[in-house]
Order: structure tokens, then sequence, then C-alpha cells
């Protein structure tokens, strides 16, 4: 009928039981209980208590459509309304102490609730009305480490505690005729945009009673809850929450007992303090106390100029927006990450200007050497041969024949840049080319090649245009590798030309150290040089 998953009672209308046992097994079966702080989420807390030495005192109507209905068994039909409609008010109040604690006081009072004749169950007529509920007092403790501020987002945790005072009406369904205890964790995360998601967890402790071949006694409780922003400069979020309980115990055979309600809703955090709630929901039919339907509404009232109105006020208005990042020299590199924030200049050099030291219109990012001007036939900013210390560097390797000391043409254009770094620089007296060789031959081979292809490349430099006593050749083989042999990238660093700066001397040059291989390929009227090509004829 309202509920598929209500307890099944097998019920004689004619079968009257003790009314002694039946009142003792009465007990509060009340599972709306509202918290009273402007934030909470109705029957889900959130972790933050309220501000220092604010007050806030509100009331919460709840109607309830069956919440406590039995069914015959064997069918889904609805046998007795214990308790078929109930409207209830609650009068709360709370105190915040030091921005940690928060207290709180709840006063239920059933206005209005109906049954069937309950004679059934063993009193003659109707369920009582109008009758007061157990007092509630509340506590909540910010744990350290999780206390977040009004205005601050993210993590929150706090430690919550309830004692439950026997003030209610047994006979009515509306106390649990002892103390009771509700400690319990609440966990919850704000985001920037004012989204709040909450987790609560906790127990119940009461005393225990058997109803309906039913026990209900200690149980576990739970609350999911949400709040989101609609409107929020104007003060209207939407609210969700999923609540319930369930016992630790049961009786053999009977079924768990889970009474879970969801409940929607619509909040209003008006200017003058009052915070106004109106929703609905119902129960999940997981038990015999989840009502089909539940309506409330809730205003809470929270004096004006205290800190939490304050607070409150703060959460309305979203948090402004970062300054956007100044770009002053309009180069859009904008932040911290211009280096030069008062003169333009490209992303790829961090917003400072390019600079070109040598004027190789080259930029020195780019520039693999800055300080050294460019040849028309270099390439990266680099010319193809320059000084450096007591050397002349050259960009890439004098290539030659295969075993031979025949210059292969693609190196004319480096021997070239060579001699106009020679001829641009008459301060250097002398130059030493050097020739190398990897391992791969014997010692006598590998010193007479390299000795033949240095001189072949001093007889470059002298056929353009260097004078014979500014330019020497000496041959060293495999004896000063750059690298190891056993790889081909290594072998290819060993073999190699070098120009390396003799030191000055004073008065005339002395003439270079013999070099018989060197000798052997001084020019020979066979010798040409055309240009841009040389074409060797060493003499035998």
């Amino acid at each position: 009928m309202k509920r598929s998953a209500a307890i099944v009672l097998g019920l004689a209308l004619g079968l009257a039981a003790g009314s002694a046992s039946a009142q003792d097994a009465r007990f509060d079966v009340q599972a709306f209980r509202p918290l009273g702080a402007p934030q909470d989420l109705v029957v889900v807390g959130q972790s933050r208590p309220l501000s220092h030495l604010s007050i806030s005192g509100g009331a919460f109507l709840n109607f309830a459509l069956d919440p406590l209905v039995l069914v015959a068994a064997g069918t889904h039909s609805k046998a007795l309304s214990v308790v078929g409609n109930r409207l209830q008010l609650d009068v709360m109040a709370s105190v915040g102490l030091l921005d940690w604690v928060e207290l709180g006081v709840d006063m239920p009072l059933v206005l209005a609730q109906g049954s069937d004749n309950l004679e059934a169950i063993g009193t003659e007529g109707f369920v009582q009305s109008f009758v007061p509920g157990d007092l509630r007092l509340t506590a909540k403790v910010a744990i350290p480490g999780f206390r977040r501020a009004p205005e601050a987002s993210g993590l929150g945790a706090s430690l919550t505690f309830g004692l439950g005072l026997p003030t209610g009406i047994q006979d009515a369904f509306a106390s649990d005729g002892d103390v009771t205890y509700t400690p319990g964790l609440v966990m919850d995360y704000r985001f920037d945009s004012g989204i709040l998601l909450a987790l609560n967890t906790g127990l119940w402790l009461r005393p225990e009673h058997e109803f309906a071949g039913v026990q209900w006694g200690n149980a576990a409780t739970f609350g999911l809850g949400a709040e989101v922003p609609v409107l929020r400069g104007r003060g209207i979020t939407a609210v969700g929450m999923l609540s319930g309980s369930t016992p630790l115990d049961k009786l053999p055979n009977s079924t768990q007992q889970i009474p879970a309600e969801l409940l929607l809703g619509l909040r209003w955090y008006s200017s003058t303090g009052l915070t106004f709630t109106i929703g609905g929901g119902g129960g999940c039919g997981c038990s015999l106390t989840a009502p089909s339907l539940r309506l409330f509404t809730s205003v809470v009232w929270v004096p004006g100029k205290t800190r939490e109105w304050a607070a409150l006020e703060r959460f309305k208005q979203p948090p402004e927006p970062p300054p956007p990042p100044v770009d002053p020299d309009g180069d859009s590199v904008i932040g911290e990450g211009d280096r030069c924030p008062g003169v333009a200049g490209p992303v790829e050099n961090g917003g400072c200007p390019d600079t070109d030291t040598d004027g190789d219109a080259v930029v020195d990012r780019l520039d693999r050497c800055p300080a050294h001007p460019s040849s028309p036939k270099g390439r990266d900013g680099c010319p193809l041969a320059r000084i450096a210390g007591n050397k002349i560097l050259i960009l890439e390797q004098v290539h030659f024949a295969t075993d031979q000391d025949v210059i292969l043409s693609e190196s004319f254009d480096t021997l070239d840049e060579v001699a106009q770094v020679m001829l641009s620089h008459l301060e250097i007296q002398r130059v030493l080319v050097e020739g190398h060789t990897d391992s791969r031959a014997s010692d006598a081979y590998n010193l007479d090649l390299s000795r033949r292809r240095a001189a072949s490349v001093m007889n470059f430099l002298l056929d353009s245009g260097i004078a014979v006593e500014r330019v020497c050749s000496a041959g060293f083989g495999r004896t000063r590798p750059l690298a190891g042999n056993d790889t081909e990238e290594g072998m290819a660093l060993n073999r190699r030309v070098e120009f390396t700066i003799q030191p000055p001397v004073e008065g005339p040059l002395p003439p270079c150290p013999p070099d018989p291989a060197a000798e052997q390929a001084l020019p020979s009227p066979k010798s040409t040089k055309t240009k841009g090509r040389k074409v060797a004829a060493p003499t035998p």
C-alpha cells in the first residue's frame, strides 16, 4: 500500500495483549531531530561552532505522515496506524563560546497526532495528542587542526554529544522513558564557491524496547548533507539531507530496521538575522518508523551585529576574484613571469628585450657564440672559425678523403675562414696546425697520416695568402685522444685538425720544427689551388 518494506505484523484485531507489557514497549518514534545553528543542514550538522558569544534561537515545525504504521501479515494492507500522523514543534537555542564550542537545547512539543484505536496493542482509545517530547541538550567541539573560520573554505571536523532527558510522554510514543546519549563526529568541506558537503556519524544510546516483533535500542546513526548556493548574493541556497539509523541488535529472524529519510529544501539567509528553511521528503520504506511523507519549515534567528550575523553576511558575498595580473609593458608576459616588467620583450625571453651582443642579427638567447659575430656561411650565430684562448676553433672538422691527405671541398669554407681570421689578426705570429687520428691502424701509420693531413691544411693556408713563417704543421697520430676509441662517436672526435696559436716571441721567428712528413707535403710545381678548390699533388 504505502510502503512495500514496512514491518509485517501478524495482528488479529480481536486479540488483546496485556496493557502493562504493551506500554513498556513504547518508545520515541520521532526520527526527525533538527539542529539549531543557522548553517546546520536541518538534521545534518556542519562542523563550525557558532561564533564566540553569538546566540541563535529558532523553531522547527514538521509534519509526518504514517510515522508508525503496522501492516497485516501476508498482505500490504495497513492493519493499524499506531501513529498515523504527527505535527511537532521543536523550540531551540544555541550559544557559541570561544569559536570552539557550541552548546544548545531543544524542547520538542507534539502539537497534534492521530492514530487508530490502539486496543489491539493494549490501550483502549487513541494516541494522546499535544504532549511534550524528551528535552535534548547538545554540544559541539571543534577538533584542533580542523577548526574552520566562518569565512574560510576547506575541511572541518568536530565532536558532538547529545543528552536526552525523559521529559516526554512515553505512552504517546514521544519519549524513551529514560536518559539517552548521542555521541558523534561531524566532518565537512566548504568550497570557495560556497558549496558545503557534510558527513555525520555516531551512536544513539537508548533503552532496549521490543515492539511489534522488533527490538529497539542502541543504534548507529548516519547523515549526509549538502548545501548549494542558488543566488548567493541574496542568501538563497538549496539543501539536501539523507539521515537515519540502524539498531545495533535485533531479534532472531527479525528484519533489520533502517529508518532513513531523504529531505530536500530551500533556505534564505535574510539580512535581518532570520534564516528561513522549507522543504520535504520521505522515508525509504526500510523501517516501520520511516514516514511516507515529511514536510518541514523553520526559522532561526541570530541577533544583528553579532559575530555570527557578520559571518552569515560574509557568506552571502562571493569571494572577490583575484585582480588580473598587471602587464605594464604590454608584452603579454604577466606577473612574476616577466623578468623585465618595465620593458616589453618576447615571451621566449621572459618578457625582456632580446639582445645581440655581437651584432650578427642572431639574438643572444639563440646565439651559440654570443660574443663572436657569425660569418656569412656560419650558423646558429657562430662563425665557421673564431679565436678562443690559444686556439682558433672551427665549427666543423676538416674532412679528408678516406686514408688520404686530400681535403674534401666541403671543408674549403671552413679553412677559408681560418685564413681570414689569421689575416685579420696580425698579432698572431704563428699557428701550429695539428693533425690527430683515431686508433684503428698502427702507430706508425697514424702518425704518418696525421702529419700529412696537417701539412695539407698548412698548404691550403699558405695558398690562401698566409705568410710561410706564420704557419707550421705537426702530426700526433693517436697520442692525444679527446675521447675513448671504443665507440664511433669517440673515434670521430679523435679524428681532427686543431689550430693552436703559438706564444709570441721577441725578434725574428725561429723556423718551424722539422717534420719530415710536412716537408714531403710542401707545395711542388705540380700542386695548384683553384678558386674554391685545392688539388693536392704530394711528391713521392
